[in-house]
Protein backbone atom coordinates (compact mmCIF):
# COMPACT_ATOMS: atom_id res chain seq x y z
CA UNK A 1 0.00 0.00 0.00
CA UNK A 2 3.08 2.65 1.04
CA UNK A 3 4.42 2.03 -2.48
CA UNK A 4 0.74 2.52 -4.07
CA UNK A 5 0.86 5.80 -2.57
CA UNK A 6 4.85 6.89 -3.03
CA UNK A 7 3.95 5.88 -6.90
CA UNK A 8 1.01 8.50 -6.86
CA UNK A 9 3.28 10.71 -5.15
CA UNK A 10 5.83 10.59 -7.54
CA UNK A 11 3.41 10.66 -10.67
CA UNK A 12 1.65 14.44 -9.35
CA UNK A 13 5.28 15.41 -8.66
CA UNK A 14 6.01 14.50 -12.27
CA UNK A 15 2.95 15.99 -13.68
CA UNK A 16 3.51 19.24 -11.77
CA UNK A 17 7.02 19.74 -12.86
CA UNK A 18 5.71 19.06 -16.64
CA UNK A 19 3.37 22.02 -16.28
CA UNK A 20 5.99 24.38 -14.52
CA UNK A 21 8.31 23.54 -17.83
CA UNK A 22 5.31 24.00 -19.78
CA UNK A 23 4.05 27.52 -18.21
CA UNK A 24 7.97 28.63 -19.05
CA UNK A 25 8.19 27.34 -22.10
CA UNK A 26 5.02 29.76 -22.56
CA UNK A 27 6.74 32.61 -21.15
CA UNK A 28 9.57 32.32 -23.60
CA UNK A 29 7.22 32.25 -26.81
CA UNK A 30 4.44 34.71 -25.77
CA UNK A 31 7.85 37.00 -25.46
CA UNK A 32 9.07 36.31 -28.79
CA UNK A 33 5.47 36.64 -30.56
CA UNK A 34 5.45 38.78 -34.22
CA UNK A 35 2.62 39.91 -36.17
CA UNK A 36 2.62 37.12 -39.21
CA UNK A 37 -0.30 38.82 -40.65
CA UNK A 38 -2.90 41.28 -40.18
CA UNK A 39 -6.94 41.31 -41.61
CA UNK A 40 -9.69 43.33 -42.02
CA UNK A 41 -12.98 41.18 -41.48
CA UNK A 42 -16.37 43.30 -41.17
CA UNK A 43 -14.97 45.95 -39.46
CA UNK A 44 -12.51 44.25 -36.96
CA UNK A 45 -8.80 44.06 -37.85
CA UNK A 46 -7.44 40.21 -37.21
CA UNK A 47 -4.19 39.77 -35.61
CA UNK A 48 -2.25 36.20 -36.90
CA UNK A 49 0.56 36.42 -34.23
CA UNK A 50 3.26 33.44 -34.57
CA UNK A 51 7.31 33.21 -34.69
CA UNK A 52 8.21 30.78 -37.54
CA UNK A 53 4.48 29.27 -37.89
CA UNK A 54 0.87 30.74 -36.66
CA UNK A 55 0.40 30.55 -33.49
CA UNK A 56 -2.24 33.01 -32.16
CA UNK A 57 -5.32 34.80 -33.63
CA UNK A 58 -6.70 37.85 -31.76
CA UNK A 59 -9.45 40.41 -32.79
CA UNK A 60 -8.07 44.17 -32.50
CA UNK A 61 -11.78 45.96 -31.30
CA UNK A 62 -10.92 49.68 -30.29
CA UNK A 63 -7.54 49.02 -30.25
CA UNK A 64 -7.80 46.04 -27.80
CA UNK A 65 -6.82 42.62 -28.19
CA UNK A 66 -9.84 40.48 -27.96
CA UNK A 67 -10.49 36.18 -28.38
CA UNK A 68 -11.08 35.13 -31.83
CA UNK A 69 -12.29 31.75 -33.17
CA UNK A 70 -11.76 30.29 -36.78
CA UNK A 71 -9.61 31.23 -40.02
CA UNK A 72 -9.68 34.84 -41.35
CA UNK A 73 -11.86 35.56 -43.87
CA UNK A 74 -11.21 39.07 -44.31
CA UNK A 75 -8.73 40.96 -47.05
CA UNK A 76 -5.23 40.96 -45.59
CA UNK A 77 -3.59 44.67 -44.75
CA UNK A 78 0.31 45.64 -44.45
CA UNK A 79 2.01 44.27 -41.47
CA UNK A 80 2.40 47.40 -38.52
CA UNK A 81 3.85 47.10 -35.32
CA UNK A 82 1.37 46.73 -32.66
CA UNK A 83 1.87 48.59 -29.14
CA UNK A 84 -0.29 45.63 -27.05
CA UNK A 85 1.89 42.84 -28.16
CA UNK A 86 4.22 44.23 -25.50
CA UNK A 87 1.35 43.89 -22.61
CA UNK A 88 0.40 40.26 -23.00
CA UNK A 89 1.00 38.29 -20.07
CA UNK A 90 0.14 34.75 -19.58
CA UNK A 91 -2.13 33.01 -16.74
CA UNK A 92 -0.56 31.16 -13.92
CA UNK A 93 -1.94 28.02 -14.09
CA UNK A 94 -1.51 25.68 -17.23
CA UNK A 95 -3.99 23.21 -18.49
CA UNK A 96 -2.68 19.67 -19.26
CA UNK A 97 -4.92 17.76 -21.95
CA UNK A 98 -4.33 14.18 -23.19
CA UNK A 99 -1.60 15.14 -25.97
CA UNK A 100 -1.06 19.14 -24.92
CA UNK A 101 -0.58 21.60 -22.44
CA UNK A 102 -2.92 25.18 -22.74
CA UNK A 103 -1.41 27.96 -21.77
CA UNK A 104 -3.79 31.38 -21.78
CA UNK A 105 -2.52 34.80 -22.61
CA UNK A 106 -3.75 37.56 -21.23
CA UNK A 107 -4.32 41.44 -22.19
CA UNK A 108 -4.81 43.33 -18.63
CA UNK A 109 -6.55 40.23 -17.16
CA UNK A 110 -8.52 39.07 -19.70
CA UNK A 111 -8.43 36.04 -21.41
CA UNK A 112 -7.91 36.82 -25.32
CA UNK A 113 -6.04 33.47 -26.52
CA UNK A 114 -4.89 30.08 -26.19
CA UNK A 115 -1.31 28.92 -27.00
CA UNK A 116 -0.89 25.27 -26.96
CA UNK A 117 2.33 23.13 -26.53
CA UNK A 118 3.12 19.63 -27.19
CA UNK A 119 4.23 17.07 -24.33
CA UNK A 120 7.56 17.87 -25.84
CA UNK A 121 6.80 21.72 -24.74
CA UNK A 122 7.13 22.76 -28.71
CA UNK A 123 4.58 25.34 -29.70
CA UNK A 124 1.49 23.66 -31.72
CA UNK A 125 -0.10 26.03 -34.40
CA UNK A 126 -3.28 27.29 -34.78
CA UNK A 127 -5.72 24.25 -36.34
CA UNK A 128 -6.40 25.19 -40.01
CA UNK A 129 -3.15 26.76 -41.09
CA UNK A 130 -0.39 25.37 -42.36
CA UNK A 131 3.33 26.18 -41.11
Amino acid sequence: MRGLALLLLLGLAWAQGGEERALARCVEVVRTLEVQALYREDGVVLVLLGRERPLLLVALEGGRPMPHAGPPRGRPLGKRPLPFLRELTLARFVAVGEKEYRCFILYRGRVVGVLRLAKDFSPLPLEGFSP
